[in-house]
């Protein structure tokens, strides 16, 4: 890529940035989180990487930011609240939903053959920058604006937190998920309960063709049996 060609692109990552509320020292942490490795394949640019080690680091940073916010603002959850309001807000539909929300997709650099298979419009693909772009701003800027820039960004996700009543049941998405597989039911299993009536402790673990996919505890069985069923869809990878 030429120094024009570059200097056009960092002043309309600029400009994009900016829109959705970041101002950044530099720019070329974004570029890479907006870099499929498709592109890199097919064109000579040394000085880019791919999105792929930027996304590792705005995953954590994501989750990190969203975890902080619900301990801050919904106290005395139990510790299976927390982890479900958390996959809800940052599971990868919502996520490209958010992506999309931002108009991300014009601006990731893909190589011709992705281009040609619909990769701008993946729902995977979509996540997976955004991450990235929530680790280059991170990397770029530090904390502090990148928990404003996470907040804002999932500021209707995060309402929906204090408002509505949970709308995932993973046991039932368990189920349905291993009937569509025809790996017939999941079965659960107590594996462990102690502590007084008022205050019980169970384990649950979770069989799938009777192989252990997903454990989970809680104060009823109810609850571990959610827990258990959530840590098997991830398991399956139904849930990232």
């Amino acid at each position: 890529m030429d120094s024009h060609a570059q200097t056009d692109r960092e002043e309309t990552l600029r400009r994009y940035m900016n829109q959705i509320g970041v101002d950044l020292p530099e720019y070329t942490a974004i570029d890479n989180a907006l870099t499929h490795a498709s592109y890199l394949s097919e064109m000579d640019a040394p000085t880019l990487r791919d999105y792929e080690s930027l996304e590792f680091l705005g995953d954590a940073v994501l989750g990190l930011v969203v975890a902080h916010y619900l301990f801050e603002n919904l106290p005395e959850r139990a510790p299976g609240d927390y982890t479900k309001l958390r996959a809800r807000v940052i599971n990868r539909k919502a996520v490209a939903r958010v992506a999309r929300k931002i108009a991300v997709a014009p601006l990731i650099r893909l190589g011709k053959g992705e281009e040609s298979l619909g990769g701008r419009t993946r729902e995977a693909l979509l996540a997976d920058v955004l991450e990235a772009v929530i680790g280059a701003v991170y990397n770029s800027a530090g904390w502090q604006t990148a928990q404003s820039f996470v907040l804002e960004l999932f500021s209707e996700e995060l309402a929906k937190c204090h408002t509505e009543q949970p709308a995932w049941d993973y046991k039932s998405m368990l189920q349905n998920h291993c009937q569509a597989k025809h790996a017939g039911l999941p079965q659960f299993v107590v594996t462990n309960s102690s502590g007084p009536d008022h205050r019980k402790h169970f384990e649950v673990e979770v069989r799938i063709s009777d192989r252990v996919r997903g454990r989970g505890t809680g104060h009823s069985k109810k609850e571990a049996e959610q827990n258990a069923a959530y840590q098997a869809l991830k398991e399956e990878r139904v849930l990232e």
